[in-house]
């Protein structure tokens, strides 16, 4: 008789076959890449952003006194990092992007790239004044990520496709790679240009629109809708543990999605932040990052607190301290946690438990919103980075509440999976006491 497969065999399959589909999309692994290469700037600039609106007045006036200058005069000295780097946050990504697909589509990448900026110029908006024609930072900054994000694929496809075609000037053999290859894409690079250059006459016919705000109408602001939202969050949360419970890095996967839609929530905070503002956003990169994470860290806690099995108390020396620094990959592989049934529950609902009490605490004004400005590393212990996303100790306390609510879910979990270890090792003990009398 053909033996049926279990509910988890089936989910797994059916998880393995998303998974293999999502991580190997050229064009979600370009993004991916992208989003990579953006977030170093993304903390650099936090740095000299914390610094500049650290949130505790008595460092402002001690700041202000040493330099003998006015606080926004330093503050805007500071920022001017944030302006040379998240500032053009949208063209960062167009380049990386561009790069990414052109290498991942064996076209020129050098070529690609900056056929992608022709594109992209094209189709923002320009300002104007008695010097000339300028194009505002306003318009290269994160707002422009979706925008970037479709322009780097479009231009690499078609560019891709004019060159299979090999509808393109071609140069004797002779002539070096490095000659040969610009002249070889002027007529793939020619027709990607006339056609963004076609769509942004089209747009300017219609009352001066911009490429930019219509995007962000029709696919952008869905798009946060969605992913900004606490039911999105939560979807995207509990598919991407599901991939971690077999084996499958979840969060790589999600992150070349969602990535984007939280870094334009995030900017958005950090805007209206450094004006002075109340930032409304809930969810964003910060707030995924610093609060939407808090879940796994449970079990080790739950096993230092309650577990009496040898094995367990091994674990405590070995997971406890690196998930100081939301290091949980001895805690996956050690306990284990993944294709482990017993903690299937918490596993996938412990950071739904986090996400739903950091949510309420939010919406219901205990806490303040994510300023934006502080974008710390994931491996910012947890206390300190609620305090730096938030810039208030509200954060942290908020934190300690998740995960001591996180540590609840995971006791008796523990507890049982522990008495089985338990149970295992007196057996063991045993047969080991048994085999020594025989010998003696």
């Amino acid at each position: 008789m053909e033996k049926k497969n279990s509910f988890f065999d089936t989910l797994q399959e059916v998880l393995g076959k998303v998974s293999v589909k999502l991580s190997g999309n050229i064009y979600i692994n370009a993004i991916k890449d992208g989003m990579l290469a953006y977030m170093p700037f993304a903390f650099i600039a936090s740095i000299f952003l914390i610094i500049a609106f650290f949130p505790v007045p008595a460092f402002t006036d001690f700041v202000s006194n040493i330099t003998g200058l006015k606080a926004g005069i330093w503050q805007g000295k500071l920022a001017l990092v944030n302006d040379a780097s998240l500032g053009i946050g949208g063209l960062l990504v167009l380049l990386a992007i561009s790069r990414s697909l052109a290498d991942k589509l064996n076209i020129n990448g050098m070529q690609v790239t900056l056929t992608s900026v022709v594109a992209f110029v094209l189709l923002v908006p320009f300002g104007s004044d008695k010097s000339g024609s300028f194009i505002a930072t306003t318009y290269l900054g994160a707002q422009t990520i979706f925008l970037s994000i479709i322009i780097s694929i479009v231009t690499a496809k078609v560019y891709q496709f004019i060159d299979r075609k090999g509808i393109k000037i071609k140069m004797p053999a002779a002539v070096p790679p490095a000659v040969s290859a610009p002249f070889e894409s002027i007529i793939p690079s020619l027709v990607v240009i006339t056609l963004f250059w076609i769509l942004r006459l089209v747009i300017d016919a219609f009352n001066g629109g911009s490429a930019l705000a219509i995007f962000n109408t029709v696919l952008g602001m869905p798009l946060q809708a969605v992913g900004g939202s606490l039911p999105g969050i939560i979807i995207v949360k509990i598919f991407s543990q599901l991939l971690w419970f077999f084996g499958i890095h979840g969060d790589s996967i999600v992150n070349g999605v969602m990535t984007p839609i939280f870094q334009v929530l995030q900017d958005a905070n950090k805007t209206i932040s450094m004006a002075g503002g109340t930032p409304t956003n809930i969810i964003c990169q910060s707030f995924w990052d610093s609060f939407g994470g808090i879940g796994i860290v449970g079990s080790i806690i739950a096993i230092i607190l309650i577990a009496k099995s040898k094995r367990y108390k091994e674990m405590k020396k070995i997971a406890g301290v690196p998930y100081i620094f939301n290091v949980g990959e001895p805690t996956l592989f050690g306990i284990p946690l993944m294709m482990n049934v017993v903690y299937f529950i918490p596993f996938i609902l412990s950071n739904v438990v986090s996400i739903l009490i950091a949510y309420a605490a939010f919406a219901l004004k205990l806490v303040p919103v994510c300023t934006g400005i502080a974008q710390v590393p994931w491996t910012t212990p947890l206390i300190v980075s609620g305090y730096l996303t938030t810039g208030s100790v509200a954060g942290s306390i908020l934190q300690i509440v998740c995960l001591v609510a996180v540590v609840l879910l995971w006791l008796p979990f523990v507890k049982i999976a522990d008495n089985q270890i338990l149970q295992e090792e007196k057996q063991l003990e045993s047969q080991m006491k048994e085999e020594t009398h025989k010998e003696a």
